[in-house]
């Protein structure tokens, strides 16, 4: 027999060590490129000597942007889609006017 993999619910693995991959690494790096990130931009405009308020908002904004983005690319492709559907609709069920 082999290794039986037990699951707590769904696909969740039970043993997650036994998993190269972990999600909550791809999660924790973006926000930390984005705090890093942050904080050389706030340093960089020489305000104050801190750069701790620059690593929350960039911390702040890669969060938001891994929500918005995709949003907005499944916006954009519902959207061409849907106008690809009307333009081949109308030219499929064409109707002349009798002038």
């Amino acid at each position: 027999m082999g290794i039986r993999r037990a699951s707590v619910a769904g696909n969740i693995p039970a043993f997650p060590a036994l998993y190269p991959y972990n999600v909550s690494e791809e999660v924790m790096g973006a926000t930390t490129i984005g705090a890093l990130v942050g904080a050389a931009i706030d340093k960089m405009s020489g305000d104050d000597d801190s750069s701790f308020d620059g690593a929350i908002n960039g911390a702040v904004v890669a969060n938001v942007l891994k929500i918005v983005v995709p949003m907005a690319i499944t916006y954009a492709v519902g959207w061409a889609v849907l106008r690809g559907a009307g333009e081949l609709k109308a030219q499929l069920f064409e109707t002349e006017d009798a002038a």
